[in-house]
Protein backbone atom coordinates (compact mmCIF):
# COMPACT_ATOMS: atom_id res chain seq x y z
CA UNK A 1 0.00 0.00 0.00
CA UNK A 2 1.15 3.32 -0.94
CA UNK A 3 1.85 6.41 1.45
CA UNK A 4 -0.14 8.43 -0.38
CA UNK A 5 -3.00 8.50 -2.71
CA UNK A 6 -2.30 7.05 -6.17
CA UNK A 7 -5.64 8.28 -8.29
CA UNK A 8 -3.41 9.38 -11.31
CA UNK A 9 -2.23 7.12 -14.35
CA UNK A 10 0.93 7.57 -15.96
CA UNK A 11 2.34 5.96 -19.31
CA UNK A 12 6.22 5.08 -19.33
CA UNK A 13 6.97 4.70 -23.07
CA UNK A 14 10.82 2.92 -23.37
CA UNK A 15 12.67 2.30 -26.73
CA UNK A 16 13.69 -0.48 -28.55
CA UNK A 17 17.38 -1.68 -27.14
CA UNK A 18 20.20 -0.84 -29.68
CA UNK A 19 22.84 -3.26 -30.14
CA UNK A 20 26.19 -2.38 -30.69
CA UNK A 21 26.22 -1.13 -34.48
CA UNK A 22 23.08 1.16 -33.36
CA UNK A 23 20.21 -0.98 -34.77
CA UNK A 24 17.14 -1.61 -32.93
CA UNK A 25 17.12 -5.31 -31.40
CA UNK A 26 13.81 -4.85 -29.66
CA UNK A 27 10.26 -3.36 -29.50
CA UNK A 28 9.22 -0.41 -27.77
CA UNK A 29 7.67 -1.40 -24.75
CA UNK A 30 4.78 1.02 -23.29
CA UNK A 31 3.13 0.06 -20.11
CA UNK A 32 0.74 2.37 -17.28
CA UNK A 33 1.88 2.99 -13.18
CA UNK A 34 -0.37 4.39 -10.74
CA UNK A 35 1.01 7.21 -9.88
CA UNK A 36 0.47 11.17 -8.11
CA UNK A 37 0.85 13.51 -10.66
CA UNK A 38 1.66 17.63 -9.65
CA UNK A 39 1.59 20.02 -12.49
CA UNK A 40 3.70 22.12 -10.63
CA UNK A 41 6.99 24.25 -11.49
CA UNK A 42 10.40 23.29 -9.70
CA UNK A 43 13.68 24.03 -9.43
CA UNK A 44 16.13 20.51 -9.79
CA UNK A 45 19.44 19.64 -10.26
CA UNK A 46 19.51 16.89 -13.63
CA UNK A 47 22.05 13.85 -13.72
CA UNK A 48 24.19 16.09 -14.60
CA UNK A 49 24.67 18.42 -11.38
CA UNK A 50 22.91 21.62 -13.50
CA UNK A 51 19.90 23.16 -12.18
CA UNK A 52 16.67 22.97 -14.55
CA UNK A 53 13.38 23.83 -14.36
CA UNK A 54 10.83 20.95 -13.79
CA UNK A 55 6.97 21.66 -15.23
CA UNK A 56 5.83 18.34 -13.69
CA UNK A 57 6.73 15.78 -10.68
CA UNK A 58 5.66 12.00 -10.29
CA UNK A 59 5.33 10.00 -7.20
CA UNK A 60 5.24 6.38 -7.87
CA UNK A 61 5.02 3.30 -5.73
CA UNK A 62 8.06 1.84 -4.42
CA UNK A 63 11.03 1.46 -6.61
CA UNK A 64 9.39 2.11 -10.63
CA UNK A 65 11.11 0.99 -13.51
CA UNK A 66 11.82 4.42 -15.48
CA UNK A 67 15.22 5.42 -17.36
CA UNK A 68 16.13 8.99 -18.47
CA UNK A 69 15.35 7.53 -21.72
CA UNK A 70 11.96 6.87 -21.37
CA UNK A 71 9.21 9.03 -22.03
CA UNK A 72 6.78 9.96 -19.67
CA UNK A 73 3.08 11.04 -20.54
CA UNK A 74 0.07 12.07 -18.46
CA UNK A 75 -3.24 13.63 -19.18
CA UNK A 76 -4.62 15.18 -16.32
CA UNK A 77 -8.66 16.03 -16.06
CA UNK A 78 -8.86 18.82 -18.50
CA UNK A 79 -7.34 16.96 -21.41
CA UNK A 80 -3.86 18.86 -21.42
CA UNK A 81 -1.27 16.03 -21.78
CA UNK A 82 2.34 16.65 -20.84
CA UNK A 83 5.02 14.37 -22.46
CA UNK A 84 8.47 14.76 -21.80
CA UNK A 85 11.40 12.48 -20.84
CA UNK A 86 12.71 12.67 -16.88
CA UNK A 87 15.25 15.61 -15.92
CA UNK A 88 15.55 13.62 -12.47
CA UNK A 89 14.15 10.42 -10.93
CA UNK A 90 15.04 10.13 -7.12
CA UNK A 91 14.53 7.54 -4.90
CA UNK A 92 13.67 9.31 -1.30
CA UNK A 93 14.06 5.89 1.19
CA UNK A 94 13.63 5.47 5.16
CA UNK A 95 14.81 2.10 5.63
CA UNK A 96 14.22 0.94 2.13
CA UNK A 97 12.83 2.85 -1.38
CA UNK A 98 9.43 3.73 -0.57
CA UNK A 99 8.30 5.41 -3.64
CA UNK A 100 10.09 7.10 -7.08
CA UNK A 101 9.87 10.49 -7.39
CA UNK A 102 10.30 12.15 -11.15
CA UNK A 103 10.61 15.12 -12.38
CA UNK A 104 9.73 15.88 -16.42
Amino acid sequence: MAIISMKDKATIKRPGAKDDWGNVSSEPTEFTLKCRADLVTNVVQNQLGEEVVSGASFMFDKLADIHYDDVVSYTNELGVTVERTPIKIDYPKITKVVLTRVYL
